[in-house]
């Protein structure tokens, strides 16, 4: 199995607000406003460390592309 790994991927005044795995793309966002860098970056790191790797296969990944296009249309 391959190591999954975080990456943030958004970032808003340098703090960070949202992050994915980049493995099974599960994105982490930073709910609230939070105070600073190191807080922000905790709470997606701590949503990351418990998440559980499901890994789309193609057609997973179409299906949900498709759908999170349309859904707030």
């Amino acid at each position: 199995m391959a190591k999954r790994k975080l990456r943030i991927v958004r970032r808003t005044n340098n703090i960070p607000v949202l992050g994915v795995c980049e493995f099974c793309n599960m994105q982490f966002p930073a709910h609230h406003p939070l105070s600073g860098q190191s807080e922000a970056q905790a709470a997606i790191q701590q949503q990351f460390n418990a998440h559980k790797c499901e890994h789309e296969d193609a057609n997973q990944v179409g299906a949900r592309i498709v759908r999170e296009t349309t859904e707030n249309k």
